[in-house]
């Protein structure tokens, strides 16, 4: 069986796997999702403009329609875009955004199990053991259910850049190098977190192979012998190291320059909106609480953790990050059994470091490195530490799949097969939470809005009502996709300080206030939703509206709502 009948094998196991983990989603991704938030919204939005603006605006993409008047509003938030290479055909094909954004987050479980596997092989495990390492990665519950989080669960390009970089530093060709730039790339595109991840696990595997070669070196040579060789001419690693960046510089060469461009290209709006509107995350808030460490949403572990406490971990904890049984106990075993020489390209070492250096960067005080490291160039982007455990978990996968390859090592053909069935089956078992529960969800788009998008552009929008909770935000900005034209609404992970005065205005509206300050900002239309309205608000409202005022026009009325259009002087 080739390589490549392997990564076919596994990938259609992962996607079976899939399906029964994460039941119903994926029959019924066209119209239901996990229970609906803003967040939800947000990425629905989000890959839908994506999907329009690499057609209509390339250039421009981070400019997208919401906040107006500000610019890049793209950058507040994660932009989701190496994620369209997926969402966009289903979105052409079907015109369901809803199915788009599923088809995206069941996808990134396939596919980190896959780039999981490849890792394990090109490290020089057995594909059964391999198999196991990308089941880890894909489904243990500190992963799998995050898959409502669209930018933490499309971390899958991370292995599938280390796969390419560790074939590198141990082949030295230049095309495993600059697959490993493509997807580092790819990984930096799709998930703001996976780029810091991936950063953050590509660097620690530099520094440990290159701490392990000097290490290396300086046994090979002792002080006493330092001069013999010297006057011999061999090679010092000082020597050595101009000609060693030379030849990476080769090895990257101009193809790997361009596939790093756009990683570079896309940091750029992120620091003008950093240092245009201050957009840092503070160290405040930042513990993560120890007992969620053990907590987990599957039904095993729920009943487990019932036998010795009365308090529902869930309850009382600040994420669920509790790996698995199995993935802790496999690792345990693969780290302990695992590591040898050479330590340079010791998998079983350098994967049981990177598994406690996430722990550290997740745990809270007085073992968490996040006071040390949060001030760090794209690390401040990060709100909650406790997400590096999705690559302590990538790390436990690996060290499963070595602990495995090693106890099987002598077994027969078929024992290795009846073992792999059990530690798979004990491992399912962990991960079962089946129903999922699933809201029934579908994008409506009023017809006043879809009026709108026939109207002469460019205009600007605004609509009604405005409260509180960001579910008005972001139903209009999903009633933008209609048009795509500029609207003042927003939810993204941080609001203009305007946006925050204008919003508590919008409240009022139909006052002075409301409609001099939009009119001020250029707004064209305002779209007025009865049906969104408390009832008791909405008979204060409808009065206020009939009483004429030269600057509202009714354009349009309807069962979608009302249009008007704002014009005229601003006293």
């Amino acid at each position: 069986m080739t390589d490549r009948d392997g990564m076919w094998r596994a990938a259609l196991f992962y996607c079976a796997l899939t399906v029964v983990l994460t039941w119903p989603l994926a029959p019924r991704a066209h119209e239901a999702t996990l229970p609906v938030s803003p967040d939800t919204q947000l990425f629905i939005w989000t890959l839908a403009w994506d999907t329009h603006a690499v057609i209509h605006q390339p250039f421009a993409i981070f400019d997208s329609n919401i906040y107006y008047p500000e610019r890049r509003t793209l950058a507040y938030s994660e932009n989701l875009l190496g994620s369209t290479i997926f969402a966009a055909p289903v979105l052409w094909a079907s015109g369901n955004p809803l199915l788009a954004m599923n088809i995206v987050a069941l996808l990134s479980v396939v596919l980190g199990g896959l780039g999981a596997y490849l890792l394990a092989v090109r490290l020089g495990m057995r594909r059964d053991a391999a198999v196991l390492a990308g089941a880890v990665f894909a489904f243990a519950p500190a992963r799998l259910f995050r898959i409502s989080q669209l930018h933490l669960t499309t971390i899958q390009w991370v292995p599938f850049t280390l796969a390419f970089l560790h074939t590198y530093l141990d082949s030295r060709k230049p095309r495993d190098l600059r697959l490993a730039i493509a997807f580092f790339t790819l990984q930096v595109l799709t998930s703001g977190h996976g780029a810091v991840f991936v950063v953050v696990a590509a660097a620690a595997l530099i520094v440990c192979r290159l701490f392990f070669v000097s290490l290396s070196s300086a046994s090979r040579i002792l002080p006493a012998e330092a001069g013999s060789h010297a006057s011999q001419g061999a090679p010092s690693p000082e020597s050595r190291a101009p000609s060693s960046i030379v030849r990476l510089v080769k090895d990257i060469g101009l193809t790997g320059i361009l596939l790093f461009v756009p990683a570079a290209l896309i940091a750029i709006p992120y620091h003008r909106v950093q240092v245009e509107m201050g957009l840092k995350r503070p160290l405040a808030n930042w513990e993560t609480v120890p007992v969620s460490f053990l907590a987990s949403p599957t039904d095993l572990h729920v009943w487990i953790a019932s036998l010795f406490t009365e308090t529902k971990l869930g309850d009382v904890a600040s994420a669920f990050l509790f790996p698995g049984i199995v993935p802790l106990v496999l690792a345990a075993v693969g780290l302990i059994t695992g590591i040898e020489r050479p330590l340079r390209t010791n998998a079983a070492l350098f994967y049981g470091l990177l598994t406690l250096l996430a722990y550290l960067l997740s745990a809270g005080p007085p073992l968490g490195l996040w006071p040390l490291v949060y001030w760090l160039p794209g690390f401040n982007f990060l709100r909650v530490p406790s997400r590096f455990i999705l690559l302590a978990v990538l790390g436990l996968g690996i060290l499963s799949g070595i602990a495995f390859e090693r106890l099987t090592a002598t077994a027969s053909t078929k024992a290795r097969r009846f073992a792999i069935a059990v530690v798979g089956l004990l491992f399912a078992i962990e991960c079962v939470s089946i129903p999922v529960p699933l809201d029934t969800y579908r994008v409506n788009i009023p017809d006043a809005d879809r009026w709108l998008a026939a109207q002469p552009k460019p205009f600007v929008v605004a609509e009604m009502p405005v409260f509180p909770s960001e579910r008005y935000q972001t139903a209009y900005m999903l009633h933008s996709m209609a048009h795509w034209q500029k609207t003042v609404h927003g939810y993204s992970g941080m609001r203009p300080l305007l946006h925050e005065v204008l919003f508590r205005e919008m409240r009022r509206f139909p006052d002075e206030a409301s409609i001099s300050h939009l009119l001020q900002l250029g707004v064209n239309y305002i779209v007025v939703h009865p049906d969104m309205y408390p009832p008791d608000d909405w008979k204060v409202v409808e009065p206020r509206l009939a009483q004429t005022d030269r600057r509202l026009t009714l354009k349009y009325s309807g069962p979608g709502g009302r249009v008007y259009a704002l014009s005229g002087p601003n006293p």
